[in-house]
């Protein structure tokens, strides 16, 4: 079994980076940090990335938060050119995931309505149990 996380170039990203890493020690399974470029046109304040780019933003965050002992972590990113939440999806489903984790952003419930969201569609159509966080206030 693996925990999965959707790493977005945002802090909410970041936020289930880490907290994806604590999951995966808790439970001593490895870890796969899940990214498509493709993220970007959904999130207006991500910077953007190409593949080899966020690779080395999400490598490079892995390794500050990495201990001894941490069980072994991969970094996947798609550009399919398709849709993200199911570019996720397909890529959680092939890690056998027992955990997927996602930061959200908070908004409105008007927001909410009024704009889908890559997280919201990766929570309600996901096969496993997703955790959702938030980036820090």
């Amino acid at each position: 079994m693996t925990i999965c996380v959707a790493y977005g170039p945002t802090p909410e990203g970041a936020a289930a980076l880490d907290l994806a890493v604590r999951e995966s020690r808790l439970r001593g399974v490895p870890l796969v940090a899940l990214a498509t470029e493709r993220q970007e046109r959904f999130d207006p304040d991500a910077t953007p990335h190409d593949g080899s780019t966020l690779r080395a933003e999400i490598e490079v965050r892995l390794a500050a938060l990495h201990a001894d002992g941490d069980p072994v972590t991969e970094v996947h990113v798609v550009d399919d050119g398709g849709d993200p939440a199911e570019a996720i999806l397909d890529l959680a489903a092939a890690q056998d995931t027992e955990l997927l984790v996602v930061g959200v952003k908070r908004r409105s419930p008007v927001g909410k309505l009024l704009t889908g969201s890559t997280a919201q569609r990766i929570i309600l159509e996901s096969p496993t149990p997703v955790l959702v966080t938030h980036a820090a206030r």
